[in-house]
């Protein structure tokens, strides 16, 4: 079978670092061009991994029918309009999240999915860390009895990681739509694929320094099973992220036991009242098989090598990916609903 032809569009950070290596370490892919407004960055992705299909613009990639498949790793309000773009011309796409930054938006690409039938997939390279899965596993087969409460917390540089200076901080916490956005999908998403669709979210933010966009949120989200849930996220600038591994976590405690799953990976801890070795050892440590716990970033590299890998099996087998469209979907509603939830003063109900 053919390999699958890509073309990834952003040549950012996440694009260079993570989606190029992925393609290129993939025998289902065959990297056939890369697109950046940018001049500089598409020569130094393009001279760095010989990469001869170089497009400034989008469009002219897509016209181009070089590609079978792109993969959209631009900044957040303009992942609908190129999706929109590449699902018209019938092209299969893997679109980093959130899906949009606009819940209009992001209905106006789920219908066009729905209508064309191509292979649409939203990056929540997170469901693909071993302990996540390991987590849902539990939860699902009753380990920790009727879950009660999810919380999912997470402290991370945002746009400090990106090595910018003070002057262009506030253009990039602008850019990523604010803290919620740019870490918050990821936890509406896990929750979801956890413990089932939300119903009701309540939220409070405060303000990034200098910018008119949110550094810190809290969520609390009431599900159709009747799981309360907490959202807490929030961007800082530390010399050792590693120092706030502890809140970095997703914690699910049920009628029966408790699951604390770091979000990075690569290990999650499980204690069950069920459980003899539990009440032998109390909490116990699982890392799943295929990871190495002595390296940090280990896991969350895998993670997304493997999105890739079920984006490019989707493709070929011509079957449904396992983040499709609507799940992106679900999880921009819990994100905007936030926001407005923050503007009333209010519950806001997902209805």
């Amino acid at each position: 079978m053919a390999p699958v032809r890509v073309g990834v569009i952003g040549c950012g950070r996440i694009g260079r670092n993570t989606h190029v290596p992925a393609l290129l370490e993939n025998s289902k892919s065959r990297l056939v061009a890369i697109c950046d407004e940018d001049e500089a960055s598409l020569g130094k992705v393009g001279d760095k991994y010989g990469i001869k299909n170089r497009f400034r613009d989008y469009r002219e990639l897509l016209a181009s029918e070089l590609a079978d498949a792109v993969i959209i790793c631009t900044p957040t309000d303009t992942h609908s309009e190129i999706a929109l773009a590449a699902i018209e011309c019938g092209t299969n796409v893997l679109c980093e999240k959130p899906l949009a930054s606009d819940l209009n938006e992001a209905q106006l690409v789920a219908s066009a999915v729905r209508r064309k039938r191509i292979c649409f997939m939203v990056g929540f390279n997170y469901r693909f860390l071993p302990n996540h899965i390991k987590a849902r596993d539990l939860i699902r087969s009753g380990k920790i009895g009727e879950p009660v409460l999810i919380r999912g917390q997470m402290v991370a540089p945002g746009p400090y990681g990106s090595g910018i200076n003070e002057e262009e901080l506030v253009r990039e916490a602008e850019k990523r739509k604010g803290c919620l956005f740019d870490l918050g999908a990821h936890i509406a998403d896990l929750f979801a694929w956890m413990v089932g669709d939300p119903r009701e979210v309540y939220a409070g933010f405060t303000e990034f320094a200098g910018s008119h966009v949110d550094g810190a949120a809290t969520v609390l989200v009431r599900f159709n099973s009747e799981v309360l849930g907490n959202i807490v996220v929030t961007w800082l600038d530390l010399p050792d992220i590693e120092a706030m591994s502890d809140s970095r976590v997703i914690e699910v405690i049920g009628t029966k036991g408790k699951i604390d799953s770091q979000i990075f990976g690569p290990s999650l801890y499980y204690y069950s009242s069920g459980s003899i070795t539990s009440k032998i050892r109390g909490r116990i440590r699982i890392t799943p098989l295929g990871v190495d716990p002595r390296l940090p970033d280990d896991a969350l590299k895998q993670s997304y090598r493997k999105e890739i890998d079920c984006f490019l099996e989707a493709i070929l087998n011509n079957k449904g990916p396992p983040a499709t469209a609507d799940d992106g979907l679900r999880a921009l509603r819990v994100v905007v609903a936030a926001y407005e939830s923050a503007k009333l003063g209010r519950p806001v109900s997902l209805g």
